[in-house]
């Protein structure tokens, strides 16, 4: 049975009610069913997007150093002036 985190108000199959936020086990069906309608996320789902967001934060900040290698340079060179004619 997955496990899901409500996302609005809901009433299970035996008329129970339950709270926003609660997180809850439901059967494969009201799983799909619940996270279709926007009512409930898959608790497997959030997990797999915490583990990404762990990975992809230290590639992040080497890209936004501006130090770093293939950083893109934050002004524009300057043209070379040219000697004012004789």
């Amino acid at each position: 049975m997955p496990q899901v985190r409500l996302l609005a108000p809901w009433t299970d199959s035996k008329g129970d009610p339950q709270a926003s936020g609660a997180v809850i086990n439901v059967s494969d069906e009201e799983a799909r069913d619940l996270n279709n309608r926007g009512l409930a996320s898959l608790l497997e789902d959030e997990q797999k997007l915490e583990e990404q967001e762990l990975t992809s934060a230290v590639y992040d900040a080497r890209l936004q150093r501006e130090s770093a290698p293939g950083a893109a340079p934050t002004e524009a060179p300057k043209p070379a002036e040219e000697p004012p004619p004789p």
